[in-house]
């Protein structure tokens, strides 16, 4: 085992207005709006960025159990994912054989704590897989694994929720979400794309029944996690400044927008007869991640293209919300990074850097 040794471094239902922190948010027609203005005054954290030489192309972590665990991006060879001691900062190893045989994987875009001690679920996009991990063993091979379940809708993701199910978020037709089972029997589908776009100016003079649901609904993607109890849900946008929160118990929902409300600039293009969304090579990425806490949840913004993602001068920030939209705190980080998990009871933030020696680094807050 290695020590990974720190190197110290320099953050609607219902229509009323929110007060708080001398901020002002606004709700109109359901949905709750905020602009730079209302955002609080930025808390500036200091990382304290890890030297852990086996991390390479890191994409996103999660906290389990006081360990990191930290995604590679790498999708040919082995090591998907790096376990990291956080008391202590050791490197205890990797996870993940490349392959199609039982208990390897090919690539892993998300890692979720499905409170099962130190043992965690990562999901295969490619061959739509989902597999479980002991972190502590010495198996790399995952200890048990299936399909995401057949269904009549085309998921794009899911994360785990109560009970042993999944929710999703679905493309290629009007349908926001569905919950399901792991063996694929539909629970509820609630949410409609179309209200996504109801009332709002969009570019070039396109008109609402000018989009179909595949165009609209792959605008409005984003992360989608749960918080610790499965209680709330926070879908994020990836291309458009949007954030969701959902109640899955009651299959409702609340929307907010912002920091700006600018419909994402687009054309209209076909790929075998579907819509699909041109972007150019200006757009932005908008929120890079989330992590539903507790009481509250943390949105990573990014607000800028591909190829300013290592902006020194442009850093990313951190929003908190609570679970009825209010916006409590803003933080300016001063490393970028690409994907964030918080430790609530240490006031940690842990996040994944994209400098030119990506590694874990610590905020406290």
């Amino acid at each position: 085992m290695r020590s990974a040794i720190p190197i110290k471094a320099l953050y609607t239902f219902s229509v009323i207005l929110f007060f708080f922190s001398a901020c002002e948010q606004k709700v109109s027609d359901g949905a709750i709006y905020f602009t730079e203005e209302d955002l609080p005054q930025a808390i500036e954290l200091v990382g304290e960025k890890y030297n852990i030489p086996e991390i390479i192309n890191p994409r996103g972590l999660t906290i389990k159990d006081g360990l990191a665990v930290i995604i590679e991006r790498k999708n040919e060879y082995d090591n998907k994912f790096h376990v990291i001691d956080l008391e202590s900062g050791t490197y205890l190893g990797s996870k993940g054989i490349h392959g199609l045989g039982p208990g390897e994987i090919t690539v892993v875009s998300q890692v979720e704590d499905v409170d099962e001690k130190n043992k965690v679920w990562a999901y295969d996009p490619e061959v739509r897989k989902f597999s479980k991990f002991d972190l502590l063993d010495t198996n790399k091979l995952a200890e048990e694994e299936f399909r995401s379940p057949q269904t009549e809708f085309f998921i794009t993701r899911a994360t785990w929720a109560k009970e042993q199910t999944l929710l999703a978020c679905l493309v290629d037709g009007w349908t926001k979400y569905l919950h399901l089972t792991t063996t694929g029997d539909t629970l509820a589908t609630f949410g409609n794309w179309k209200d996504m776009i109801k009332g709002r100016e969009l570019p070039n003079g396109y008109k609402e029944e000018d989009l179909d649901a595949n165009l609209v609904s792959t605008i409005f993607q984003g992360t989608l996690k749960g918080n610790p109890s499965n209680e709330y849900f926070v879908n994020a946008g990836i291309i458009a400044d949007f954030i969701e929160i959902i109640d899955l118990e009651n299959m409702s929902s609340k929307l907010i927008y912002g920091p700006t409300q600018d419909f994402p600039e687009f054309k209209i293009s076909y790929s075998v007869g579907y819509q699909m969304a041109d972007f150019g090579r200006n757009s932005t990425n908008r929120y890079m991640d989330v992590y539903p806490g507790s009481s509250s949840f943390y949105v990573l913004f990014n607000g800028k293209t591909y190829k300013q993602l290592s902006d020194p001068d442009n850093l990313n920030r951190i929003f908190e919300f609570d679970y009825d939209g209010n916006i409590l705190n803003q933080y300016q980080l001063d490393y970028p990074v690409y994907g964030i998990a918080v430790d609530e009871e240490a006031r940690a933030i842990y996040g994944v850097t994209v400098d030119r020696e990506p590694n874990l680094v610590r905020f406290d807050y």
